[in-house]
């Protein structure tokens, strides 16, 4: 029973171990981008890969890399389910047109779309200072594509 114990301990110990946390930079950065939402009006909720927030009923991530330091990947994101109106088939067939003439990347999976922008900071400003555009780029994309 000993020897399972330990067995037991010592895988548990070598999981936590590979379990990727965030750095004390990439923590820094999720925090200064936490207070920025707070000050527009926004509240963040933490999660493991990063941020959740709400914007006229719509839920938005914020993906922060966990293997990224100097510079660290970002991306802003909307992910959406297909519906009546909104169908794998049709978006399939424009999203060439999405991707080269929007200012967003979209993705479509087996769920839903993911319309998000991505980028590389090295700074919190450097989102902070674009975020209201990107928010409205990722806006106007679903209202395309809703079209």
């Amino acid at each position: 029973m000993k020897k399972f114990i330990l067995f037991l301990f010592a895988a548990l110990l070598t999981c936590s171990m590979y379990a990727q946390n965030y750095n004390s930079a990439q923590e820094n950065m999720r925090n200064q981008i936490v207070n920025y939402l707070a000050k527009q009006g926004y509240t963040a909720e933490k999660q493991d890969d990063g941020l959740k927030f709400k914007n006229e009923g719509t839920n938005y991530y914020i993906e922060i890399s966990k293997e990224d330091v100097s510079p660290m990947y970002l991306r802003l994101c909307r992910y959406v389910k297909y519906s009546d109106s909104l169908k794998q088939e049709t978006v399939i067939k424009q999203l060439k047109s999405y991707n080269t003439k929007l200012g967003v990347k979209v993705c479509c999976t087996d769920n839903g779309i993911v319309i998000s922008t991505e980028m590389f900071v090295a700074s919190s400003t450097d989102f902070t200072d674009i975020f209201p555009i990107l928010l409205s780029q990722i806006k106007a994309t679903y209202k395309t594509i809703n079209e």
